[in-house]
């Protein structure tokens, strides 16, 4: 087949997409996100779906014809912001949605190109945000896109004008937050991480009506600091403080969700993963420094930990344990585990039971790892 014939047959495939998804309803639901690895004519959520698996079942284009894809049209992100571009796009009801870095976001119709409308957000002067100016995505949600900015706010537009529809706020980016994760969305609720862990902060996992903003948990990714659900306490993370810090360096721990969390409908489990401890020099914070450098599951309907696995217990190298937790079944021996896997900065590839954060394996993925 010719690179026209197949660049025809894209064009119309995903022409018929757009057509059929702006017949359906207008807003993004719950069991849109649920379905988005199903659905190869938009894409709602972070990942393809909200275990992050990243795969499309669109058939259209495969191992024989990939090789005839040209570009259709570039959406420029013009000015002098010009900086890294981390994000991944959304489609839905006809238009692609993307982030770009300075917390900027276009809104562009997905089978020209054309801009459609472009938020740019206003910056307080002389913002010093942890970890370059990136944007890695937004969410979907009713008729409203929502985005975190490098001032540790949380916005969210109109799709169809770009309008502000409500703004919170997630920490005082004078205190070192700022916010450059894609949230994700679960049963209602916009759920949300933060970034600044090397410059003290506190990290942490936030739920929030997603229409409209208001927080309804937070639970602190370090031990010794209060959760909170529906405006009351709601236990100490870790059940107290100092059991694995010295001192009170717990109180500016770390430990930043900086890279978004996954979803797995199976087990009613969020997973995310967790930053560097602070200070970064280790010799300073003997301990396990708890809960950085980990993997933890936590209940979306509560904000109550689960389960939780430390990848690098007094990390002094800025690995991080933030990569994504990728959840998938694992068949062996007959038998099928509810599995999570993770590629950790330390050199191993990580797999755990989901249910219950025990190691199933760990396997080096680079050379010369000598611990």
């Amino acid at each position: 087949m010719n690179r026209k014939r197949i660049m025809q047959k894209l064009v119309f495939a995903a022409s018929l997409a757009v057509s059929v998804s702006a017949s359906g309803l207008s807003g993004v639901s719950d069991e849109d996100i649920l379905n988005d690895a199903k659905n190869t004519g938009n894409v709602v959520g972070y990942g393809i779906g909200p275990q992050a698996q990243r795969f499309s079942p669109l058939d259209i284009m495969n191992r024989e014809n990939v090789k005839g894809l040209t570009p259709a049209y570039v959406l420029s992100y013009g000015g002098e912001k010009q900086r890294g571009q981390e994000s991944q796009p959304l489609v839905h009801n006809g238009k692609i949605f993307v982030t770009a870095s300075y917390s900027r976001v276009f809104a562009a119709d997905v089978k020209t190109g054309e801009e459609i409308w472009q938020y740019n957000h206003r910056l307080p002067d002389g913002i010093l945000p942890c970890c370059d100016v990136v944007n890695r995505g937004g969410a979907l949600y009713g008729n409203l896109f929502i985005f975190g900015t490098l001032d540790a706010q949380l916005v969210a537009l109109d799709q169809e004008t770009g309008k502000v529809v409500w703004k919170e706020k997630i920490g005082d980016y004078k205190a070192g937050y700022s916010y450059t994760a894609a949230p994700i969305i679960v049963k209602g609720k916009l759920i949300t991480g933060n970034s600044g862990g090397e410059f003290g902060i506190v990290g942490a996992v936030q739920a929030r009506d997603a229409m409209t903003g208001k927080l309804v948990w937070s639970r602190p990714t370090v031990e010794g600091h209060m959760g909170t659900l529906n405006g009351e306490d709601n236990g100490i993370t870790g059940g107290e403080a100092g059991k694995t810090w010295p001192g009170d360096l717990w109180k500016t721990g770390g430990a930043a969700t900086w890279l978004g969390g996954t979803y797995d409908p199976d087990t009613n489990l969020l997973f995310f993963g967790t930053s560097n401890p602070a200070p970064w020099n280790s010799h300073l914070r003997p301990g396990d420094n708890l809960y950085s450098a980990s993997t933890l599951a936590i209940n979306p309907d509560t904000g109550k930990i689960v389960w939780h696995y430390q990848f690098t217990p007094n990390d002094g190298w800025d690995y991080d344990g933030v990569n994504e937790m990728v959840s998938f079944d694992l068949k062996k021996d007959g038998k099928v585990t509810k599995a999570l896997g993770h590629a950790d900065r330390n050199g191993f590839f990580y797999v755990l039971n989901r249910e219950t954060g025990k190691l199933i394996n760990a396997t080096p993925f680079v050379s010369q790892i000598s611990w």
